[in-house]
């Protein structure tokens, strides 16, 4: 059930300044797109890319190249529709699809960050092999990231192969990440999802990421073990956090491993992003949340993302 659906007037800005004019810098955004939660009524961006492109995980990319201007601005206006979600989920209904499309078989497979390493597999057998059902399943999942993760930041190796399970530590996107991948195991299609979290009275946006499982009936719903994992109360955190969307949040990018066209070119001063360990290679990058830049020349970057009304 949808419940609380709210207009928002967001804006999200990205501000480059490079120290030549000679910068060659390259832009990529990824522009929210109309989901379960979400509808995109209206968005203004502006200047206008030069080109647009769409992924294999349904998200949308924008680039923008600027070279001779020492500032360039990036604004986006959105007028959207987000909606919370509350579904009951029950042990008897077949959650997971019994035949997996075609859309949904790139899901369940491993992939770079979301790697199915043997202890990881050996993790997840292991805590569902008494689990008589896929609730029981993805609950017994949700519950040890829940319970063995403490949150870290930042990540200097992103993946699921460096973490080591008898001492989980991450960030949002690596709690997400294990949830993930223990369900993909399972033949359970999940995906990473990386946006904002918005809280109009206090008019605060966060940065955040959570996963997503596509069931039967429900289609992609949400599960978020790291906010689960800062309640008190076990059951609270599954009563706001486990299939449940409680809040409002617009989400930007679905899944890991985006890929980068153009793709970078040879020499581009990456310094910014090995800062914050962002893993790139020369034609994708782990995330764009929501914006990636690659240029010759050291840039000054700023952004910010505020709730207008």
């Amino acid at each position: 059930m949808r419940y609380g659906a709210k207009k928002f007037n967001i804006r999200y800005n990205a501000n480059f300044t490079s120290i030549t004019k000679d910068s060659d810098t390259r832009v990529w955004f990824a522009m929210p797109t109309n989901s379960e939660y979400q509808r995109i009524n209206k968005i203004k961006i502006s200047p206008k890319p030069h080109s647009i492109y769409n992924d294999n995980q349904g998200n949308k990319i924008l680039f923008f190249e600027f070279n001779g201007n020492k500032y360039f601005n990036l604004q986006v206006d959105m007028d959207i529709t987000l909606s919370r979600r509350k579904i009951v989920l029950k042990k008897k209904d077949n959650l997971v699809p019994a035949s997996i499309s075609k859309y949904l078989k790139k899901f369940i497979k491993r992939e770079k960050f979301l790697e199915q390493t043997t202890q990881i597999k050996k993790t997840t057998f292991n805590i569902t092999k008494d689990k008589k059902n896929d609730l029981e399943k993805i609950i017994g999942i949700f519950e040890f990231v829940v319970k063995n993760f403490k949150y870290c930041y930042p990540v200097k190796k992103r993946g699921v192969k460096y973490l080591n399970f008898k001492n989980l530590k991450g960030d949002c996107g690596e709690y997400a990440s294990v949830f993930v991948t223990m369900c993909r195991i399972l033949k359970i299609p999940a995906r990473n999802n990386t946006g904002f979290v918005i809280f109009p009275r206090q008019k605060k946006v966060v940065e955040h990421g959570w996963a997503s499982v596509y069931l039967k009936k429900y289609g992609w719903v949400d599960f978020d073990p790291q906010y689960a994992s800062l309640e008190k109360n076990y059951q609270k955190s599954i009563e706001k956090f486990f299939g449940q969307r409680n809040d409002y949040r617009i989400s930007f990018v679905n899944g890991f491993n985006i890929p980068i066209k153009p793709k970078i070119l040879s020499g581009s001063n990456l310094d910014f992003w090995k800062k914050v360990y962002l893993p790139i290679s020369n034609n994708s990058v782990q995330i764009l949340q929501p914006v990636f830049f690659t240029s010759k020349e050291k840039i000054k970057f700023n952004e910010k993302i505020e709730i207008l009304k």
